[in-house]
C-alpha cells in the first residue's frame, strides 16, 4: 500500500498566488494507525500502520517558472532497470550508482542522477511526499 501527501506550497491572497517557500518538516517513517479506524488499519489494539518515505518532489524557482527535481530511495538493484530500459544511456551520473545502494537517496533532475546524504532530503522544499507501507 502506498500513500502521497501534497504539501500545499501555493497561497492565495486576494486574485494572486503566491509560492510558499519555507521548510516544512517531515518524517521517514510515519504512524498513521492514530487516524486510522481499527477496521481500515486492520491490526490489533496499539498496533502501528508504518510507512516509509521513499520518493520526494520539490519545485526550485517561482509560481512563473523553475524546475521539478526528486529524490528517490533506491529500493532495489538499480542495474536491474539499467538492463532493462535502454533510454537510460543519456542520463548522466546514473552508472556511478553502485548495485550495493539499496537503501541510498538519489537526486533526479531530467538527464542527471547523483547520490545524495539523507540530509539532503530532510532540508529539502517537498511537494509530494511518496510513502509505502512496511508494517
Amino acid at each position: 500500500t502506498q500513500s502521497t501527501w501534497d504539501l500545499k506550497r501555493f497561497h492565495q491572497a486576494g486574485m494572486s498566488l503566491r509560492k510558499v517557500n519555507r521548510h516544512v518538516d517531515f518524517p521517514l517513517v510515519l504512524d498513521l494507525a492514530p487516524f486510522c479506524s481499527a477496521f481500515c488499519k486492520n491490526v490489533t489494539d496499539g498496533g502501528k500502520v508504518l510507512y516509509a518515505l521513499y520518493g520526494i518532489v520539490e519545485h526550485n524557482g517561482s509560481m512563473r517558472g523553475g524546475h521539478y527535481a526528486a529524490y528517490v530511495k533506491i529500493r532495489s538493484s538499480p542495474k536491474k532497470h539499467l538492463e532493462h530500459n535502454s533510454n537510460n544511456k543519456n542520463v548522466q551520473g546514473l552508472k556511478e550508482i553502485p548495485g550495493s545502494a539499496v537503501g541510498q537517496w538519489v537526486y533526479v533532475s531530467d538527464t542527471y542522477v547523483q547520490a545524495v546524504p539523507e540530509s539532503r532530503i530532510l532540508n529539502s522544499q517537498a511537494y509530494l511526499l511518496f510513502y509505502e507501507r512496511i508494517l
